[in-house]
């Protein structure tokens, strides 16, 4: 096997060749990669465990409470109860809206008239009559089509909307069938959702949630004051229920339903007991006290460790916070004695494991690494990546193959080859390729697990080689990064695109050859890096890179050793590309357009372990 990753880089045809230094000065050493020294390379990743702090907060988040069947149609209540105000602004096709959708169905069936509730959409006009949404066309028309079910059937649309909420990704075109089942006024809805009525009530819809400066889907409402709490029935009625006067349908609600309610005694952890049951209270222990040192670089602007710091004092009422710099002593003994590359950085004491939030949500136990006396939460739980030390950073670049300061950014993807938002994410890099191909260099990259075989076998026996869609992904992968290797980087655009549409996860492994033909694709150069040795460091390569990198879903971006955290767009992708470098080139000057085919996909979206 040769010592270097030689041609895993950008290549050309030989019209466009660069001069060999150049072309060669990022190949990536995968001799050093197996000798990386244990204190720079991620352990074994703990599939447990949610990339960029999701995790520490979706632990509190209450579990969903099945409430059973309510009325359908709402039944109606006298003003002597009061009435509260709720407003949602949410996006026809988040999968986060859909939920809160379908759990304040029941709740605004039972509670009646006296709920004023106002269903908002997200969504951005773009010109007169254009809109602009972040799941695409078909999450504005999705809007569009509920806003006139809306308007023609105030008391049932919410019926239309939850069958529609069924299967998310079929929407706006569920919307007839769901309709007619729950018995709307199709023909008018109809009308309006193919007219200028709908487009004008989306246009004034939208301008609501922008009025609030509702991003995010969903945000909430409750008597214009932003809700904060559960998303399940039982969390909304409870919620509403306070703002009524003796309504007979908040009659037996539980006192609570998780442990999350129990804030009587603010300073002591609050536990509910028969949670969601008419037996529920709430009890109150002391907290375990359990010191937390938040090592922090103080000149660091982008380090801000407010945001885990609430979330740990939430999960952990004893937490006792000390914060250290990393320019001082104290820090620099903490940073040689754990060898820490990354700030900010939390270490807790072996307390830790007394706490009754450690105790009650093992779940969390895969975001912290256990180090002597005491633990550390993960990089990747935090979201940490500021290098502590040019030292650290030059040796970090150096592993993974980049150069800085010659302003040539690189970019590294790292995709699956049947990843629907891996395959998006590539179709959008290539228009910024086609654009840029001679300024930057361009890196295809793919996701590897280990011992991962819920999808099936992986691609050798000790299962060091698996994907997350199973063997036929795996081997898609592979014969992807041979067309890079011995081909370039323009082939290798061309035929994973091409896959992308043309062949599938169940028939990839014939399909592609066809492909191959009509690229005019040397098959037997593929299948002879498939097959042998080759196959197999490539493989090693990328699978080392993972763990370097914290690499566990598709996509996955890197521009200049920097992880990408925007928007999946052309756009989005050839603006942070164009921020990376020295002196950007005239092509920086005008930015691809957006467009409603090519609409951008959340930087979150995408493909990883569950």
């Amino acid at each position: 096997m040769a010592k270097k990753r030689a041609k895993r880089k950008t290549k050309r045809k030989s019209s466009k060749q660069k001069d060999k230094a150049k072309e060669t000065k990022k190949e990536i050493n995968i001799e050093k990669l197996m000798t990386t020294p244990k204190k720079l390379l991620h352990k074994k990743i703990n599939w447990s465990y949610i990339i960029g702090g999701v995790l520490l907060i979706a632990v509190i988040i209450v579990i969903i409470a099945n409430l059973g069947e309510l009325p359908s149609v709402p039944t109606q209540y006298d003003e002597e109860y009061g009435s509260v105000k709720l407003d949602f602004y949410v996006m026809s096709q988040c999968p986060y809206g859909t939920q809160v959708e379908d759990a304040i169905a029941p709740v605004l069936a039972e509670l009646g008239d006296s709920i004023d509730f106002n269903l908002n959409f997200i969504a951005t006009e773009t010109a007169p009559g254009e809109f602009r949404a972040l799941h695409g066309q078909p999450e504005v028309e999705g809007n569009i089509v509920q806003l006139c079910a809306a308007k023609y059937n105030p008391d049932t649309y919410m019926d239309m909307i939850v069958c529609m909420n069924e299967n998310a990704r079929s929407i706006p075109g569920n919307w007839k069938g769901c309709a007619e089942k729950n018995g709307l006024d199709v023909a008018n809805i109809e009308t309006c959702y193919t007219g200028q009525e709908g487009i004008d009530l989306h246009s004034e819809n939208i301008k609501l949630a922008q009025q609030v400066n509702a991003r995010g889907s969903p945000t909430i409402y409750v008597n214009d004051v932003l809700y904060q709490g559960g998303r399940s029935s039982t969390d909304f009625k409870k919620a509403l229920c306070v703002n009524l006067d003796n309504h007979p349908g908040c009659e037996g609600l539980p006192a609570c339903t998780a442990d999350q309610e129990c804030v009587a005694e603010s300073d002591k952890v609050g536990i509910c007991e028969n949670a969601g049951t008419k037996e529920a209270s709430c009890s109150y222990i002391e907290p375990v006290e359990v010191e937390v040192i938040i090592l922090n670089d103080m000149s660091c602007n982008s380090c801000d460790a407010t945001q885990v710091q609430a979330v740990t004092q939430q999960l952990f009422k004893g937490a006792v916070f000390e914060e250290i710099d990393v320019s001082s002593p104290e820090g620099k003994l903490l940073i040689e004695k754990h060898d820490l590359v990354y700030a900010p950085a939390f270490i807790f004491d072996e307390n830790l494991v007394e706490t009754y939030g450690w105790e009650k949500e093992p779940r969390m136990h895969g975001a912290f690494d256990q180090i002597d006396g005491g633990y550390k939460l993960k990089d990747q739980a935090i979201g940490a990546s500021h290098f502590i030390d040019e030292e650290k950073r030059d040796a970090y670049m150096d592993m993974i193959g980049v150069t800085l300061g010659d302003n040539r950014p690189q970019v590294d993807f790292y995709v699956m080859s049947y990843c629907p938002w891996g395959n998006k994410a590539e179709e959008a890099l290539k228009e910024v390729y086609d654009v840029m191909k001679d300024d930057a260099d361009f890196i295809p990259h793919y996701v590897i697990y280990s011992d991962y075989t819920k999808a099936g076998p992986c691609f050798d026996e000790e299962n060091k080689y698996c994907s997350l869609h199973g063997l036929v992904e795996l081997n898609q992968d592979l014969r992807e990064m041979c067309v890079y290797q011995h081909m370039g980087i323009d082939d290798w655009f061309d035929f994973a695109i091409e896959m992308n549409s043309a062949c599938n996860q169940q028939n990839a492994d014939t399909c592609w050859e066809g492909v191959a033909d009509e690229l005019g694709l040397d098959k037997e150069v593929i299948n002879t890096c498939f097959n042998g040795e080759e196959g197999l460091a490539l493989l090693e390569a990328d699978r080392e890179l993972n763990q370097i990198l914290g690499v566990t879903g598709s996509p996955t971006l890197f521009f200049d050793g920097e992880r990408y955290t925007g928007q999946g767009s052309p756009t989005w992708y050839q603006a942070s590309l164009c921020n990376t470098f020295d002196d950007q080139p005239a092509v920086c000057d005008n930015l691809i357009a957006e467009t409603a085919s090519a609409p951008a996909t959340p930087g979150a979206a995408g493909c990883g372990p569950v």
